[in-house]
Order: structure tokens, then sequence, then C-alpha cells
């Protein structure tokens, strides 16, 4: 089976006066139940966000 994900890849780009920069774009690119079970699991393994460790601590009220 196929699975469609979103990813970001770094792509070089031309900007002002022709000088090259990468930027991050997101593409949607098919992938296969082994490598779509991979990806799953990686994404629940991230560690938590800045944003999210502040919302945890006015939560929990953790000084």
């Amino acid at each position: 089976m196929r699975h469609k994900v979103k990813v970001r890849m770094p792509v070089k780009k031309r900007g002002f006066l022709g000088i090259k920069k990468t930027v991050m774009e997101t593409h949607v690119v098919e992938v296969d139940d082994k490598t779509y079970q991979k990806l799953q699991r990686e994404q629940k393994r991230q560690p938590y966000t800045i944003e999210e460790m502040m919302l945890y601590d006015d939560l929990f009220f953790d000084d």
C-alpha cells in the first residue's frame, strides 16, 4: 500500500543578484508501508518544542 506524506526538503534557489540560498519547501512524497511506519515512529519520538514545554508548565503549575 502507498501513503502520501508531506516532507520538508532543502532546495537551492537564486535570490537577489543571483546569489544562491537554501530554502525549505514542502513536497508530497509517496512511500511504502515500511517507510511510513518508520516515519510515524520517528515523529512520536521528537522532543517537545519550547511552546509545548511552556504550555505544559502553565497547565501543571510547575515552577
